[in-house]
């Protein structure tokens, strides 16, 4: 029920200075307009070209598939197109901004640690990077992750990390961990996440990051805080 109220209320979002202080910047502001914007972009705007085309096919090709079975077609679209919202996009992290969900810190440290020790084993990664105030151990109710991977050099390494992406989001789904996910390469990530926080180097590949990132914090140094800060 927490989940439906909340698409009625306000919510805090950054809104282009056009449309603060107007009545639909205001009505941007509820939830089932952050629903609504979320569910139809689904995060392709910032996506590299690899990411936004398996985005597309996997509501393209599921669609077909039920369209085949007799399922008209806008139905077969909003569905195809809500399970890759859930599966394969950010809905988890959506409703935590809105405090719908209760993600505590010992789960969220758990399966940061299994996502990191996963990465660690692929060999097409180069660096797995959170961002945020994780960075100094804070740590809320509305807190997700901003994870950023970054592949070896070669196009094979870019699908691998694409479909591992793939993966990592819909595990995050079914444990209900708020994760916001993208592949980027070092240039892309660097030029689009904040610079007044450290990034949190959950693994890396040889210092590959040292490059455009001198300063930052270190995977174990990342536990001794959160776990210092919140446990």
């Amino acid at each position: 029920m927490q989940y439906i109220t909340l698409l009625f209320r306000k919510h805090k979002k950054h809104l282009p200075k056009k449309l603060q202080s107007t009545w639909f910047g205001e009505l941007c502001r509820f939830g089932f307009m952050i629903f609504l914007s979320a569910w139809i972009l689904q995060g392709i705007r910032i996506m590299n070209w690899r990411e936004a085309t398996l985005k597309v096919a996997l509501t393209v090709i599921p669609t077909a598939i039920l369209i085949m079975f007799g399922v008209h077609f806008i139905l077969a679209f909003i569905i195809a197109h809500t399970l890759n919202f859930a599966f394969n996009g950010q809905l988890y992290a959506m409703y935590t901004h809105m405090g719908a969900t209760n993600v505590t810190p010992q789960h969220f440290l758990e399966i940061t640690e299994l996502f990191a020790q996963t990465c660690a084993t692929k060999s097409y990664l180069n660096a797995a990077i959170a961002y945020g105030s994780l960075s100094r151990g804070c740590f809320k109710s509305t807190s997700d992750i901003d994870l950023r991977l970054i592949p070896q050099k070669g196009e094979l390494n870019w699908w691998k990390c694409v479909l591992f992406a793939f993966g990592l989001r819909i595990i995050s789904f079914l444990k209900g961990y708020p994760l916001d996910l993208y592949v980027y390469d070092p240039a892309v990530v660097v030029k689009r996440m904040r610079t007044d926080e450290l990034p949190i180097m959950l693994y890396e590949r040889d210092g590959y990051m040292k490059e455009w990132y001198p300063e930052r914090v270190e995977h174990n140094e990342f536990i001794g805080i959160f776990t210092k800060s919140n446990l």
